[in-house]
């Protein structure tokens, strides 16, 4: 009875120790999940045609959290919805960070005023964003090559209980 009971506590701990190694991609797709909900929700009160933009990335993001829920379960390295999902906002907020300073500014930000201000507040913020994104990606990289430091404290875990 206390050998299956400690069976199942490594099991269980392995499992918890995979699932974890993708924390903080998951905190990463849940920021910019809400980031683009909350921009989709702005330029559809707007009435704009270009919130079909953060809508696409909100669904890329809700694909990419299924596919990391389901980590708990079935461990694998590569995700393929989430590393899109982070090359999509990558390419997106690098191209809004010069969109900003041309005229095309007020399509996409319809709902903010049109000064130096601001605009130097949203490229802070989307270049914060940028610099996230690619933390995000070069994390997944080395979780797909099962380079990160995660990867070898488990490796160090199974030596330990084996």
């Amino acid at each position: 009875m206390m050998s299956n009971q400690l069976k199942m506590h490594k099991k269980i701990s392995l499992a918890n120790l995979y699932f974890n190694r993708f924390l903080a991609i998951r905190y990463g797709t849940a920021f910019f999940i809400f980031l683009n909900l909350y921009w989709a929700v702005f330029l559809i009160s707007s009435m704009s045609f270009f919130s079909i933009m953060p809508i696409a990335l909100l669904v890329l993001g809700v694909l990419a959290s299924f596919e990391q829920i389901k980590l708990y379960r079935n461990h694998y390295n590569y995700l393929p919805y989430a590393t899109l999902f982070y090359r999509s906002i990558l390419f997106t907020f690098s191209a809004l960070i010069i969109i900003l300073y041309t005229p095309w500014y007020p399509l996409f930000f319809p709902f903010l005023k049109d000064t130096q201000d601001v605009l130097n507040t949203i490229s802070a913020f989307l270049i914060g964003c940028v610099f996230i994104d690619f933390l995000m990606l070069k994390k997944l990289k080395k979780i797909q090559l099962n380079k990160d430091k995660h990867f070898q404290r488990i490796q160090a875990y199974q030596a330990i209980i084996n």
